[in-house]
């Protein structure tokens, strides 16, 4: 008998369910963000602050979202522009500091650095998903943000 990956009828059946039956993406994009689990070590900085969340009315549509997430003594502080199906985040550590910064969708992830003054920008980010890793110059590990919808 043949391994499974090379016997024909193996590879004909494995089309047919794939059609018939494919994956749903939620699914897909779920194991993909447990991608993340790599960097269990890492410290969690957990969203303080959402101006989506504020008091219906008072933000304007057109208005760019603002986030604040916080931990293991330091601030990233970001705002979410929509610019058509992507976002443009831009951002600041406090305390302020160089780092290497990593944005992270679901299928994909862009890295920069953050300067001096801890201010950092990504553009083309995919609606959807994201969190940041943030690794400070001379740290040993990085500091995640929770997941969150953009």
């Amino acid at each position: 008998m043949s391994e499974p990956t090379t016997d024909p009828m193996y590879a004909t059946l494995r089309n047919v369910i794939d059609h018939a039956d494919p994956v749903p993406q939620a699914v897909v994009d779920a194991a993909r963000a447990t991608y993340t689990w790599r960097t269990i070590d890492a410290e969690l900085a957990e969203l303080t602050a959402d101006s989506a969340m504020a008091t219906a009315g008072v933000r304007s549509a057109s208005a760019p979202r603002l986030l604040t997430f916080e931990g293991a003594g330091v601030e990233v502080e970001v705002e979410v522009a929509h610019t058509g199906s992507t976002r443009h985040l831009s951002g600041q550590l406090v305390p302020m500091g160089p780092a290497q910064i990593t944005v992270r969708w679901s299928n994909g992830s862009h890295e920069t650095t953050a300067d001096d003054l801890g201010r950092f920008a990504v553009d083309r980010v995919p609606a959807g998903s994201v969190s940041l890793a943030i690794l400070r110059t001379g740290a040993d590990q990085p500091i995640v943000t929770s997941w969150i919808s953009i």
